[in-house]
């Protein structure tokens, strides 16, 4: 049960990731104080950046499903971790107007 749910959570990471790289997935951008966002973030950089993490967030996820051991679940929390700060990082930096 616990490796489905990995396949689910990879898979669904992966769809959603490559239709904000290919930009049909504005839909998945919406939520917050959209205004605000819009007037001090360049809304395609954002999705494209967001969508590259969450393909990469599916590989890692698709990667663990097949690890087992306490170093591999480390591992995989500390790539997760990175991904996060880089793109919170880009979105601070590279995607203001």
């Amino acid at each position: 049960m616990d490796r489905s749910l990995d396949f689910i959570l990879a898979v669904g990471a992966l769809i959603v990731g490559i239709m904000l790289v290919a930009g049909h997935g504005s839909v998945f951008m919406k939520g917050g104080n959209t205004q605000q966002r819009k007037a001090v973030y360049d809304e395609k950089k954002m999705e494209k950046a967001s969508g590259v993490a969450l393909i990469l967030i599916g590989i890692a996820t698709g990667i663990d499903s097949y690890t087992q051991g306490l170093p591999a679940k480390l591992a995989y929390i500390a790539v997760l971790v990175i991904i996060m700060v880089v793109l919170v990082y880009y979105l601070r930096t590279k995607c203001k107007k």
